[in-house]
């Protein structure tokens, strides 16, 4: 979503956002609440007025059969409006039911003082009542806190001035059209402070999207998803864990991209990890790095996994199978994999400014040298691998090869298939095992 200047501007008078989208977006999102509160005001109305009509024929002299004519009406007007409030599916019904409600108690109010001859006595505190339990409980906009503030001060007006107020009726009027005003002046704020959180949590909630996006883009979902939850584990360093590490690349890349333009080049990349680097996640991999025509992954970090071995090589299977169904398999590079398990140092490597996760260690070192002395579209796997999955694992063994850059000799095999993956079985390759580079 793109912010430009301005984007959430408001009117004003009516506080109603400038964009059309945003004040449909605040409108809906503020639905359920204000139904709730419309629900709720009406039904602590109608329980304010069975106390009035208990407690005020004796307090005010009315009859018991005026007070419960008018607060019985009064009851079962908010009753109906409580249930109503379901129909209010939209902002504009919502405030007709609110506005509605407080300009018949108003009007209520009014009347019972009217009919009991109290209107010097109860005709302000009661209109001022009605007022505030408006404004703060039922939360008119403001444009209809005006409405209704105003209907409240012609109301008392109206009734007040032909009754014997006398020097009190200016008084007693400007009491009112005070607590209006205050009640206005609060519903405004209250709108703006709350259309303005809104916009800022819209914001908010835009920019977190975006952020987790770009870092489920850039960083391997495991990974960041362990990043959002305890941001600590971003700092330098990390801790010796059992791992599995997968180095995949493609055979033939160099020769290929000197035949090749370079998007032909990147388009054949982004192709083969296409369809690999989801088979790895889909194993709950860690894809921690791509290095030109080859790809790093490491299994059981950050999340522990007891059976990462085993993950890794349907991992490795699954991607040589994929790759030789992409278009063009005679002239499109094949991966050559190689797989090693055992202790790595694991967690963020770099500097303070900018950093990698990793595993570091002679595990992660021999994984690379298999995957340089491995057949092209094969997949060769260190000892320690072996022993992990020997009781579901197809091999042949390759012997001890002297592999660069290691001073003492190590057992390696090919991974054949699996016997509880039928599908990973059989993987054919075309190049010995003394070849060398990309």
């Amino acid at each position: 979503m793109a912010f430009p200047d301005g984007w959430d501007r408001f009117d004003r008078f009516t506080l109603r956002f400038v964009d059309r989208e945003l004040e449909r977006a605040y409108q809906h999102a503020d639905q359920a609440e204000g139904v709730r509160r419309a629900r709720t005001t009406s039904l602590v109305a109608a329980m304010v007025w069975v106390v009035v009509a208990i407690i005020g024929p004796p307090a005010i002299g009315a009859t018991p059969a005026t007070a419960w004519a008018i607060c019985g009406t009064m009851t079962v007007f908010l009753l109906t409006t409580a249930g109503a409030s379901r129909w209010a599916t939209t902002q504009r019904r919502r405030d007709g039911i609110g506005l509605g409600q407080q300009f018949v108690a108003g009007c209520a109010v009014l009347v019972l003082c009217k009919a009991t001859g109290a209107v010097a006595t109860y005709a302000m505190p009661g209109m001022m009542l009605t007022a505030v339990f408006g404004f703060a409980v039922t939360r008119h906009p403001f444009v209809g806190s005006i409405a209704i503030g105003t209907a409240y001060c012609l109301l008392f007006l109206g009734v007040a001035e032909g009754s014997s107020l006398g020097s009190q009726l200016a008084l007693q009027f400007f009491l009112v059209a005070a607590t209006v005003v205050a009640g206005c002046v609060g519903a405004y704020l209250l709108e703006r402070s709350q259309r303005t959180a809104y916009a800022q949590g819209r914001l908010v909630r835009a920019l977190h999207e975006r952020v987790d996006l770009l870092l489920h883009q850039y960083l391997s979902p495991e990974v960041a998803r362990t990043l959002i939850e305890d941001p600590a584990r971003a700092a330098l360093g990390g801790m010796e864990v059992d791992v599995t590490v997968l180095f995949a690349d493609l055979r033939g890349y160099t020769a290929f991209a000197e035949r090749r333009s370079p998007a032909e080049v990147v388009a054949m990349l982004n192709a083969a990890f296409g369809v690999s680097v989801p088979i790895v996640l889909e194993e709950g991999g860690t894809v921690v790095q791509f290095m030109g025509d080859a790809v790093m992954a490491v299994f059981n970090a950050p999340s522990p996994q007891p059976d990462h071995a085993r993950r890794a090589a349907r991992a490795a299977l699954a991607m040589q199978r994929a790759v030789l169904s992409l278009p063009d398999p005679a002239g499109r590079p094949k991966f050559r994999i190689g797989i090693n398990s055992g202790p790595a140092l694991v967690g963020n490597i770099g500097a303070a400014d900018i950093r990698n996760f990793s595993a570091i260690g002679d595990t992660t070192n021999l994984a690379a040298r298999l995957q340089t002395y491995a057949p092209v579209g094969s997949v060769v796997i260190g000892a320690r691998t072996y022993e992990l999955i020997r009781d579901i694992a197809d091999v042949r063994s390759l012997g001890a090869p002297a592999l660069k850059g290691k001073s003492e000799v190590v057992e390696v095999y090919e991974l054949v298939g699996l016997r509880d993956d039928p599908g990973a079985r059989s993987l054919e390759h075309r190049e010995a095992p003394a070849s060398r580079g990309s």
